[in-house]
């Protein structure tokens, strides 16, 4: 963080809040579940090492969020009967309309009866509404424990 934004608290830092979210990680790399869902099954993607953009981690830490997000997502769609597809979002930079500075990388899964179906652009209005309305951990922890079931996954707690 830069000097000027030490007041601010980096909410993918705090490692006590991450893990009621999480649930698949790797050596680099945790997976959660949104805290902000624009439709059921929206996760982040975010380096356990603080870094604001896609370029700024390491080679090992690249390789090893993408072989995270090639092994998460085909389960994921599945999970949550996405017909193949989703949206991969990354909001780099100031005027991305990022909410946090830590790169995180979302990955939406869409299906012919979502939401979006008639207006695609919608998706991304909603992600940054959304954002302002934050669901309490209670609403979301069942998907979350749903999802631990699926990859097996067990918090270190």
């Amino acid at each position: 963080m830069k000097p000027s934004d030490k007041s601010k608290k980096d909410p993918f830092c705090e490692k006590e809040n991450i893990r009621k979210q999480v649930y698949y990680e790797t050596k680099y790399t945790y997976v959660l579940y949104n805290l902000y869902p624009v439709v059921k099954g929206h996760s982040l993607f975010i380096p356990k090492r603080h870094v604001t953009n896609i370029n700024d981690l390491k080679l090992e830490e690249a390789v090893d969020m993408i072989k995270a997000i090639r092994y998460v997502v085909p389960r994921l769609l599945k999970f949550y009967h996405a017909d193949g597809s989703y949206n991969l979002v990354a909001q780099i930079g100031p005027y991305s309309g990022r909410s946090q500075e830590h790169l995180h990388i979302h990955v939406v899964p869409r299906n012919k009866f979502d939401i979006y179906q008639d207006y695609n652009d919608k998706l991304y209005i909603d992600l940054r509404k959304f954002e302002l309305n934050r669901l309490a951990m209670h609403e979301i922890s069942p998907e979350i424990e749903k999802l631990r079931k699926v990859f097996k996954y067990k918090p270190h707690m």
